[in-house]
Parts: structure tokens; sequence; C-alpha cells
């Protein structure tokens, strides 16, 4: 080697070092990153004044001996509660699984005390009910001055336990771009992620230890939102091959709807060090489920995640199916796997998914026909219990001799309706309605068969009558307005007031009608109720908007 050369290297290694400290200039206590609410190592601590906190770990590991590929699962609550007089601090979870086995171990376990639990940087010693004691703590220097996040774990359940140390490699991740973002109707939640983070230690499953090195994701939440009581969610952290780190959120209403309102909507993605972002115009599409025989739940399993931005094309696909948490609350948690496109380049990846939301097999009425029909009236029915996670298609069928045989009139529907213009039923044909309702990998299924005999009749036209008045609407199908005819028995063609509703009970319209045009030029194409109040109650009609 020259002098040259030698002389060189000095120069060379500060600027490897400069290189190095600029991409984690973030590494450093204090940081508080740009706009953001959120402070480390402050906020990493506990937060007296909110109502719940929690600090959750979640990662994949490989046994260096066995080539075990493992999966965890670590959360620590801080809820305060009591239980048959004797009072706690909150819980901890801890999920085990073999991955390529499928053997799957959880626990969940009072805290009988954070008998150190540190306001200004994360350290928890935890004691828990059963005198098992763990921590969740910062490493320290020798003279102990805290590492940049950096921290040791240790923890341990009938099954095993982990004893990892965890080094963070990206910047922190902050959802809702500052840290505080409403979740669901009424909560808030402060919130940061560090989404990727270097693990060495070792696992104990089962009873058998071994080295083992991985990565983890780190999710830190403290407010108002409780997961035991508040809105049922789907939640996934995905890291993908080429360096994006996602965390997403999707929550339902008690009624089970998935509102666009971006409080119920959270996409927060790390693109690179300089570049990452929250959306909520993303869609969640359910593609499989599975129901579980110990508690009953049905989950769903696989999905496809699609979004505009970075056009994002993902299939989330659980690996097993029996990560199900019976406590303190009943949940789905377990690793998943990525495949799909980001801006039209492959990529893979792995991940977790948290799943509060499960599904049923779907409740089915024909609401029409009733006695009489023709193929001018179309079949209407109905979902009982609509839930917008889970997207259905119909088959249609009839019998004409009790049931004995059934014979397909239309199949894979996504309508609630069909216009059945190609009938071989002739004028005083009687018949039965069949209807089946699915999943699309039929795991939520079910029937409904009318009880009630329908005939044919050419004349007929869907009138309602009740004591005093008959009415129809028309046209039917409509594309921008109603028209409705008083038939007979009808004394007073006055203004009546009515009322228009979809499927899902949701008042679309109202006001007065007489012998006028109502305007529907507002509705979007699908199947409605026409309410309308007479001086005898009230009638309805189903009509169809084109």
């Amino acid at each position: 080697m020259s002098v040259r050369t030698i002389r060189c290297l000095p120069v060379i290694l500060i600027c490897l070092l400069a290189s190095t400290s600029f991409a984690q200039d973030w590494k450093v206590y204090p940081h508080t990153p740009e706009g953001s609410l959120i402070s480390f190592p402050a906020d990493e601590g506990r937060h007296p004044a909110e109502s719940i906190e929690w600090w959750y770990m979640a990662g994949h590991l490989e046994g260096q001996s066995s080539g075990t590929s493992y999966s965890f699962m670590l959360t620590y609550f801080y809820y305060p509660g009591d239980a048959q007089g004797i009072s706690f601090d909150g819980f901890r979870i801890l999920n085990l699984s073999n991955d390529d086995s499928g053997e799957f171990h959880t626990e969940t376990m009072p805290v009988r005390s954070y008998r150190d639990l540190a306001g200004d940087h994360l350290h928890l010693d935890v004691l828990l009910f059963n005198l098992v004691e763990e921590h969740w703590i910062h490493r320290e220097e020798p003279a102990g001055t805290l590492v940049p996040f950096e921290y040791e774990v240790s923890a341990s359940a009938e099954h095993g336990g982990l004893d990892l140390s965890t080094v963070l490699q990206k910047r922190p991740l902050i959802p809702g771009d500052d840290g505080l973002f409403d979740q669901g109707a009424s909560s808030y939640t402060y919130y940061y992620s560090l989404t990727s983070n270097s693990v060495s230690g070792s696992i104990n499953f089962d009873g058998t230890i071994e080295d083992v090195s991985g990565s983890a994701w780190i999710d830190r939440q403290y407010g108002s939102f409780n997961p035991n009581f508040k809105e049922k969610y789907e939640w996934f952290f995905l890291q993908l091959s080429n360096g994006m780190d996602l965390n997403i959120w999707n929550l339902f209403t008690p009624e089970n709807l998935l509102p666009e309102h971006e409080a119920y909507r959270h996409l927060s993605v790390y693109v690179d060090e300089n570049n990452q972002y929250t959306e909520h115009d993303f869609s969640l599409e359910r593609l499989s489920y599975t129901c579980l025989p110990g508690s009953g739940s049905c989950y769903a399993q696989q999905w496809r995640l699609s979004s505009d931005l970075n056009q994002l094309d993902l299939v989330i696909t659980t690996l097993h199916h029996n990560s199900e948490v019976p406590l303190p609350f009943t949940f789905f948690e377990g690793a998943v796997s990525v495949s799909g496109t980001v801006n039209g380049s492959s990529v893979s990846g792995k991940g977790f998914a948290e799943l509060l939301k499960s599904y049923a097999a779907p409740q089915l009425s024909i609401v029409s026909p009733k006695k009489q029909w023709n193929n001018t009236i179309p079949i209407v029915w109905t979902v009982e219990d609509p839930d917008q996670g889970r997207s259905l298609q119909f088959d249609l069928e009839y019998s004409s001799d009790q049931g004995a045989t059934w014979l397909p009139v239309a199949v894979e529907l996504s309508d609630t309706f069909y216009l059945w213009n190609d009938t071989p039923l002739l004028q005083g044909d009687s018949c039965l309605f069949k209807l089946s309702g699915y999943s699309a990998d039929h795991t939520l299924e079910s029937f409904f068969e009318n009880p009630v005999h329908t005939r044919y009749e050419e004349e007929y036209t869907a009138v309602v009558r009740d004591l005093e008045s008959s009415f129809r609407i028309y046209p039917n199908p409509a594309l921008n307005s109603l028209k409705i005819q008083w038939v007979s028995g009808q004394s007073d063609a006055g203004d009546k007031p009515y009322q228009i509703i979809d499927f899902q009970g949701r008042l679309l319209g109202s006001g007065y009608v007489s012998e006028g045009e109502i305007d529907v030029s507002m509705l979007s194409g699908g199947i409605y109720m026409f309410i309308l109040k007479t001086d005898y109650g009230s009638v309805s009609q189903v009509f169809i908007i084109q």
C-alpha cells in the first residue's frame, strides 16, 4: 500500500462517518420529527393524563441453529382495573408462533403492577399476576446515558418466552403527519411507529431454546381509543421488499359500515428517509375468510389493498388461521405475507394483521314477488344484516315441483334484484324461489327459500293496496323521476308524506306527493323502498334506479 493511499484513509473514514451520521441524523435524543407532536424519548414513557396506552412489538425471527421461522407479538397495556376485589395496572399479551409448523401459543396475563414505569423514556419494569417479572427498557451506556432507539425486552409465559435486543434502522413513522388523529366516531389517539428494528437474542418455544435474529415493528398509542369497547377494526403493518413500510387502519361503525371519513381510514407509509405520508383514499377488499371452531368468530384472511398514490396493488394473506387471542377480548393477531406491485414493479413482503372485526353468514330475505308475479316485475331480495366488509354474490333458483327440484335463474349476481325476462313460466304456473348469498370463497354462505308459492299472471302489475288506497309507482325501473298513480278506493288524492330509504335503512329522500312526479335523480343505480303515509297506515313499494 502506498503512502498516498495510507494518507487518504483518514479522509475516507471521515467521509464514511459523516455520511452515516447524516443518514441517521434522527438517531439522537432528544428528537422531535419536524411538524410532529411526538418527541423522543419523552413520549416513549407513561402519559398519566391519558385513559389508556399501550406498547406493542411484533416481528419475525429465524432460529440460528434450527433455521425455524418464528413470529411473535408482545403488548403491554396500561389500563388499571379491578376484578373480584383484586386491583391490577393493566395486562400483557404474549403470542409465539412456529411459522413452519403453524403451532401457536398465546397468553394474556394481568399486570399486578408496573413497578417502574418511567414518564420520560421507555422503561417498563413489570410484575405479572403470577409473580413473573418482565421488562422492556432502553439500552444504556455504562454511564447511564440512553442509547437512542435501542431496547432490551424479556418476557416469559407457560409455553415459552423471549429475550431480545432491538435496534431501530429507519426514521420513525409518524401517522397522521403530526402523530395525533381522530379514530372512529368519538376517540383520538397519539401514535408513532418504529417500522424496522433489527433483532437479536433468544427464544424459548415450548421448551426449546435457541438464538434468533430477525426484524420487528414497534407501535405506540395513547389517548382515548380503547379497543375493548370502541369501533372494531382491521389493522396491518407491512414491510415491503422495496424498503417501504405501511401502517393500515380500517374501522367499522357499529352498523358494520366502512365510512369514507378519514377517522375510519388511515394508510401511513414510510417511503424512504426523506418521504413519508398519511392518506385516507384507499381500497381494502376482503377476498377470503375463516371461521374458528372454538370461538365461532369468522375473520377475513386475505385482502387486496389498492391506492392510487404510489400505485399500490398488494395482496395480504395470513400465514395461519389459528392465531386467535381469547383474552382480554377475542381477536386475531398473526403474521401475514404480501405480494403485488408498487408503481408497476413487483414487490413481496411480510407483516402482521390485528383483526377485531368478525363476520357472519348473511341473513337473507326475498322481498318480492309474493303471491303474484310476471317477467315485468323484478325479483327483489335484501340482506337483513348488511356488512360492508363482506362482499356478497347471489344465486337465484326456482322450483315448479314443491321444492323437489331446483333450477337456476341466475348466478353470481352482485345486485339485490334481478329482472327475469326469459322465464319459461306460463300463465297460471306456480313456483317457489330460493336465494343463496355467499362471500367470494363461500366461507360465509346462507340460503333463503321463499315459503310462498308465486303464481305467474301475465296481466299482473305490482300495485300495493291497503283498506282504502291503492297506488303504483312508475316507471320501474326509473331514471330520474317517479310518477305516482292512484288506482282505486282513494277519495283524497291530495298530498301525502313519503320517504325513500335504501336496504340499509338510511333515509335518502322525503316530501309530499300528489299525482305528480318525484325527483330521484340524486339516487345512484340500485334498489330502494318507497314508503307512503296514508290516512290508514303506511304502504310501501320497491323500485329500481337504472
